[in-house]
């Protein structure tokens, strides 16, 4: 089955989600995804002026691999994604739509649909919606929100674990995605599994049941649940009232100075998607949504040694806020 011939009013089951402050709704011929989905099924309290469509087909030929490593193509609007021969999907940013053909056991497989496609579908769609993925992760102090950015490899994960060790309530470990609400800009997570590299058995015990093993982007890493696994309390939403930038120091301690937004709001928009020509006006949201963010009070946080040295700081600095 071609994924340009999917027919969403042909679709005999319907069901509306809500995903990271978005409303999805999803059609589909499969039982089986409406209840892998059933997770994101929309409350009755959730207002959003930001959707897409997800419609999802089941070809009972496709055949099933364990491996769901995505390749991507993009032409003009489209972008293309197969997950070897499990799944195929067109994801289209005018229609603000994503249109797939899956396997049987891709359908009942919910860690593909929370933990790999909504993901994606957010990251390559959300500009279009006003959602904005911003490269941080993201915690809550008693409602006050706080965000921490960083190069790749900086350890974002490995301190927001630290911090939910901390009283925080953990929203998002890697991507979390920003938007402008009347009450000003909200960030939200959808509580995919932490990912954390192999040394990070040193700073953590818990993970000693635990084998690394190959991750999505190819690097050898946990991904674990953290509530499961750290006991950490979570969250799907938070008003951010601070910006981490993060450093690591061979030197064990660490240093928190004031940062300038404008900096800030510099290393944000040099870790987004380049968006092509004919986005252009989402590109201006986009970068409004980054600015209003980047007003929030910012910090320098430079840091060696282990994790929680730099939680309890982190923990004062917002006990102050």
């Amino acid at each position: 089955m071609n994924t340009h011939t999917i027919d969403p009013e042909r679709m005999p089951l319907r069901q509306q989600l809500f995903v990271a402050g978005a409303s999805c709704f999803a059609f589909t011929d499969s039982p089986a995804v409406i209840e892998a989905l059933s997770r994101w099924r929309h409350p009755r309290s959730a207002q959003s002026g930001r959707f897409f469509d997800l419609c999802v087909s089941v070809d009972p030929s496709i055949k099933y691999h364990c491996d769901a490593t995505p390749h991507f193509r993009g032409r003009e609007h489209l972008v293309f994604a197969t997950f070897g021969e499990r799944a195929r999907f067109v994801l289209d940013l005018r229609k603000r739509s994503v249109a797939g053909v899956v396997s049987q056991q891709t359908a009942e497989d919910c860690r593909f649909w929370n933990h790999l496609l909504l993901p994606i579908a957010l990251g390559v769609l959300g500009t279009t919606m006003g959602l904005v993925p911003v490269h941080a992760a993201c915690l809550d102090w008693n409602g006050k929100g706080l965000m921490i950015a960083g190069t790749s490899g900086a350890g974002k994960s490995t301190l927001a674990v630290a911090l939910s060790q901390h009283g925080f309530s953990l929203i998002s470990d890697d991507w979390t995605y920003v938007a402008q609400e009347d009450g000003g800009v909200i960030a939200y997570g959808i509580s995919a599994p932490v990912k954390l590299l192999p040394d990070a058995r040193t700073f953590f015990p818990e993970l000693g049941r635990f084998r690394p093993a190959k991750s999505l982007n190819g690097e050898t890493a946990f991904e674990v649940d953290a509530a499961g696994t750290f006991g950490s309390a979570t969250r799907s939403q938070t008003q951010p009232r601070a910006l981490v930038l993060l450093e690591r120091t061979p030197r064990a301690g660490y240093e928190i100075t004031p940062h300038s937004s404008e900096e800030l709001k510099a290393f944000f928009e040099n870790s987004v998607e380049r968006l092509p020509d004919f986005m252009a006006s989402w590109a201006v949201q986009r970068s409004a949504t980054i600015r209003e963010l980047a007003q929030k009070d910012c910090w320098l946080l430079r840091y060696g040694g282990p994790p929680q040295i730099a939680a309890h700081a982190l923990r004062q600095l917002c006990e102050g806020m």
